[in-house]
């Protein structure tokens, strides 16, 4: 079977052990070495645009080269070289290299200065460039000239060592002929007589592509290939409702899962098409559209954006490479844990005394490029009308949601998809972004799933930086998959928009894995929370210091909104985000001091008669939330006392005055409250309606009615110690 898009289809699995494929010259005690077969060291396998297939020893996704012996002997590699330039063979040295019997090397592509040994001083072009091997005597033993390359493919010899060239799947550390065969997409994309959209009546749909060529095509949102249906008249596109669930019909989106709709959700009709030579040597690019017969009689969808998300269901269910389904990582886990009792336990300590818990252990908790996948986006607005229709990466998002059967999706627009390195619509304003978030509400995604942009909403005029968010109904696959909140995310590209801030003068510390700027932007960090803690406040000059390193307001209006929503899921170790420019003494918010972050604010709202400040551990332990006692140390200075008072009041009585909260989240019942009904009865379960959603949106306002005489007493009590 061949791919009819030129894409990867499967994650190539790479293990490769570079130091045992290419010893050092100390071990060469016991090589027999022969000169006449170092002459036979070929260029095997070119990489020239590495995404995710593997990464080097510094952690990097570099392009590569890889080396190959194969003869029967150890051969040295003294003296040879790796160029991309024929006039300037000896840029990369390849001594102290011994290359074993039958084995490989890569050579990482980096643009490392140096001698490292299995890197090089140059990069090379994903357009086509080409590469040479000489020997010692600066003779050319091999090149070859790679051709224009796709994101995670290679171009190689078809068998190890041979003369014939093809492009492959990769197969770094392994025999090339173990890769799939990729065609070459040169033909054109077959045409539709009808794009995407909405309609009333059954659509009549035409392909069309080039004379004496084949046209493969899906139903299912898989990429055609040519065991794939062959289109041969035209297609008549009706409401796909009463069709049979597929996706939504899985018992696999999570590792306890319970329920499945017994009814059959709303569906669209996805339809994608590739073109293809009878021998299916050339092809053409996939064409995606998605039709939507009959909702404009769907009452349930007025006024909601529509996105339709598709992607091959290998990329979402694949026991390998799906990033949605349990897949083989809770088959593992199960047969490590064993049966208790007959059955598998929740959670097991293993041989090396690490704890491990079966809902984490699913394909949906892996992370990173590698578990990133190639997804089509068609997006409609609010009329239903299409605003854009773009390629992007998917990968799974969020924490303990990972485990839940409706899961949060990061969207990242990347030329590697389609040229792109931003997305075509502007979903806020006139900002552009790179990646967004598709977030299932959190761990309020049973609920109301509006807590986090609700209560950042209500904070969108203190110092504190907040992630904009707009509702959104996703099709997966053409199936119904509930609402989302279409969110900002804290990126380089969300400072340059919202502080104008350049890229490259971003530092931003997470609690999470998102930071920016490494260790130089946690060691910034860590000196600032030293200072501050270690050094008495009372003296002015130490406080004024202070205030040079920290936007004070940003910290006591972060502060003062987490005791007020009663928020406890926060901490040093979760849900806590400072950022500041690099260059300190520029005006305005290039003045290098740290300002925080509003996220993730799903686990407030517990009771509005909590004393947060008694029973927050983040408040009450010595070392509370920024895991230093900063806050202590701050409120001995009667300055920072007073601010800290005048700014608690100061919120209670603008940004959560009830009669301010009640209003807004009005508007916000009537805005979410068809679709998250819709969205429940999905994912949770049939019977839910308007009284379970009522008692979620009950609760919001009858914590805000009641928590200003409670909160403000105890924060009376609470200064009485400072």
């Amino acid at each position: 079977m061949h791919s009819l898009s030129g894409k990867i289809s499967k994650r190539i699995k790479v293990w490769l052990l570079l130091v045992s494929c290419a010893c050092l010259c100390s071990m060469a005690g016991w090589i027999c070495y022969s000169a006449e077969a170092a002459n036979h060291i070929v260029i095997n396998e070119i990489c020239s645009n590495n995404f995710s297939v593997i990464c080097d020893d510094n952690g990097r996704y570099s392009d590569y080269v890889e080396l190959y012996n194969p003869a029967l002997v150890s051969v040295s590699l003294t003296g040879f070289s790796l160029s991309d330039n024929e006039k300037e063979l000896k840029k990369c040295s390849l001594d102290s290299v011994i290359l074993p019997p039958k084995s490989y090397m890569l050579i990482w592509l980096d643009g490392t200065d140096g001698d490292t040994v299995g890197h090089a001083s140059f990069r090379i072009s994903s357009r086509g460039e080409s590469i040479y091997l000489s020997n010692k005597e600066g003779v050319i033993i091999d090149s070859v000239t790679a051709p224009n390359m796709d994101y995670n493919t290679v171009f190689a010899r078809a068998e190890d060592g041979r003369d014939t060239w093809r492009r492959q799947t990769p197969t770094a550390g392994a025999p090339n002929e173990t890769g799939e065969i990729l065609p070459e997409a040169v033909l054109k994309k077959p045409e539709f007589s009808v794009k995407s959209g909405f309609f009333d009546e059954p659509v009549q749909l035409e392909i069309t592509a080039g004379q004496n060529e084949i046209i493969y095509y899906t139903l299912d949102g898989s990429e055609p290939t040519t065991d794939s249906l062959i289109y041969e008249e035209p297609l008549i596109i009706r409401d796909a409702s009463p069709n049979d669930n597929i996706y939504s019909a899985r018992m696999d989106l999570m590792a306890d899962m319970k329920y499945m709709p017994a009814f059959k959700v709303d569906k669209a009709v996805v339809v994608r098409a590739a073109a293809s030579t009878e021998d299916g040597s050339r092809v053409s690019e996939t064409v995606t559209e998605t039709y939507f017969v009959g909702f404009n009689e769907k009452r349930d969808y007025d006024g909601y954006p529509i996105l339709a998300l598709i992607t091959d269901p290998n990329n979402l269910f694949d026991p390998e490479i799906g990033i949605y389904g349990n897949g083989n990582a809770l088959k593992e886990y199960d047969e490590a844990a064993g049966l208790v009792n007959g059955k598998v336990p929740d959670v097991y300590t293993d041989e090396a005394g690490d704890t491990n818990y079966r809902y984490m252990s699913t394909n949906a908790y892996n992370a990173g490029k590698e578990w990133e996948r190639e997804a089509n986006l068609i997006y409609f607005d609010e009329n239903h009308e299409e605003r854009f229709k773009q390629k992007a990466g998917i990968r799974i998002a969020g924490q303990s949601t990972r485990n839940a059967s409706q899961k949060s999706f990061n969207l990242y627009a990347r030329d590697i998809y389609d040229g792109q390195k931003s997305f075509s619509y502007n979903f806020f304003e006139d900002m552009e972004y790179s990646s967004v978030k598709l977030r299932n509400g959190g761990t309020d995604h049973q609920r109301s799933k509006i807590y986090d942009p609700f209560l950042q909403s209500l904070a969108e005029n203190r110092d504190v930086s907040i992630q904009d968010s707009k509702p959104c109904v996703v099709f997966l696959n053409g199936e119904y998959w509930g609402i989302y909140n279409i969110r900002e995310r804290y990126k380089e590209d969300y400072f340059s928009n919202h502080y104008g801030i350049k890229e490259n003068n971003i530092w931003m510390i997470d609690s999470g894995a998102d930071s920016i700027g490494g260790y130089d932007a946690w060691n910034n960090y860590n000196d600032m929370i030293c200072f501050i803690s270690e050094n008495d406040m009372t003296n002015q000059k130490n406080y004024e210091r202070a205030c040079e390193l920290i936007d004070i307001q940003s910290l006591i209006d972060f502060y003062c909104i987490h005791l007020y929503i009663d928020n406890n899921d926060v901490g040093f170790d979760k849900n806590i985000s400072l950022w500041r420019s690099i260059r300190s003494g520029g005006e305005g918010y290039e003045d290098g001091r740290w300002r925080f972050m509003l996220y993730d604010l799903d686990g407030a709202l517990d009771s509005f008669e909590n004393n947060t400040f008694v029973e927050s551990e983040w408040w009450k332990e010595d070392f509370g939330l920024l895991d230093e006692g900063i806050i202590r140390s701050l409120l001995k200075n009667q300055d920072f006392k007073k601010q800290f008072i005048d700014t608690f009041i100061e919120i209670a009585d603008e940004n959560f005055d009830y009669e301010i909260v009640h209003e807004k989240l009005w508007q916000w019942k009537e805005q979410y409250e068809t679709q998250v009904i819709k969205s429940h009865q999905r994912f949770i379960a049939a019977d839910v309606g308007i009284e379970e959603y009522n008692e979620y949106i009950n609760h919001i306002d009858n914590f805000f009615k009641e928590r200003r005489k409670f909160i403000l007493a105890y924060l009376e009590k609470e200064m009485e110690k400072y």
